[in-house]
């Protein structure tokens, strides 16, 4: 473990990615300087996790939004109306994937916070799209860098199913840290294509990006427990869940932001 300043702990989840903070009361502790704090730590590790907080909804909302503006949209199972931009997640799935990749402009952070959790089985996972740029080959990091990949494409988009696909750049660079990163959904329920490419041969560059950023050494994992307070930049980590779970033992509650605050 190593300190960030004298009354801060930060213990990585991994090697690669990911820090647990602790010695910070998020519902009182967001000076400036702390929030300054909590961006350089979130751009440095990827995924921050607090434990135990007494965050309430309220807090959770006022805790967000000083990192900057909610993102409000409507395709989400069982959003709360009095809270736009406030999802409450009940259960929990399997799947490699950015929040709401498929938006024409998707989140850039996410705050997830655990309100209840069955004892096991409950843990969230996250990849590194920095670490799975940087062990690509340089003949690999040539043929994705310029190209444009789908995103909300789907193995199989059911009759009347409107939503637009969209593609995003499949290499980018993050604005703060100058890093590249790859941009790639991975689920089961996804089938990305990269533009330009004939199926054949875009299926292909998938696998090879999908071997590189799955790998166990790019990862980092959260067993939750009620009150723990997970934040992540969404643009340079995938997540998935680890099983199916009763919605009446799990529940979480998550809210996107637009945008961070410079």
């Amino acid at each position: 473990m190593s300190p960030a300043t004298p009354d801060l702990t930060i213990r990585p989840l991994s090697p690669t990615l990911g820090a647990e903070v602790t010695g910070m009361d998020l519902r009182t502790d967001l000076t400036p300087e702390r929030r300054a704090q909590i961006r350089t730590l979130l751009f440095q590790h990827g995924v921050l996790v607090w434990r135990d907080q007494s965050l309430g909804t309220a807090g959770q909302v006022a805790f967000a939004e000083a990192f900057g503006p909610i993102l409000v949209f409507t395709s989400v199972v069982d959003p709360e109306p009095a809270r736009p931009g406030v999802h409450e997640v009940h259960g929990g799935s399997v799947g490699w994937h950015f929040d709401a990749s498929s938006l024409p402009a998707p989140p850039e952070a996410t705050v997830l916070r655990a309100v209840r959790v069955p004892p096991a089985g409950n843990d969230t996972l996250w990849a590194s799209g920095v670490a799975a740029y940087q062990a690509l080959t340089p003949r690999v990091q040539a043929l994705a860098t310029g190209r444009y990949i789908t995103h909300g494409r789907g193995v199989k988009r059911e009759p009347g199913d409107e939503r637009p696909i969209v593609a995003h750049p499949l290499v980018r660079r993050h604005p703060h840290t100058g890093e590249h990163y790859l941009y790639i959904n991975l689920p089961d329920w996804d089938h990305p294509l990269v533009l330009g490419m004939s199926p054949d041969d875009s299926d292909a560059l998938v696998a090879e990006l999908r071997a590189a950023y799955l790998r166990p050494e790019h990862q980092a994992r959260l067993s939750w427990t009620p009150g723990t307070i997970a934040m992540w930049d969404n643009r340079i980590v995938l997540h998935t869940g680890t099983g199916e779970h009763d919605p009446a033992t799990r529940h979480l509650v998550r809210i996107c932001l637009a945008a961070l605050h410079p």
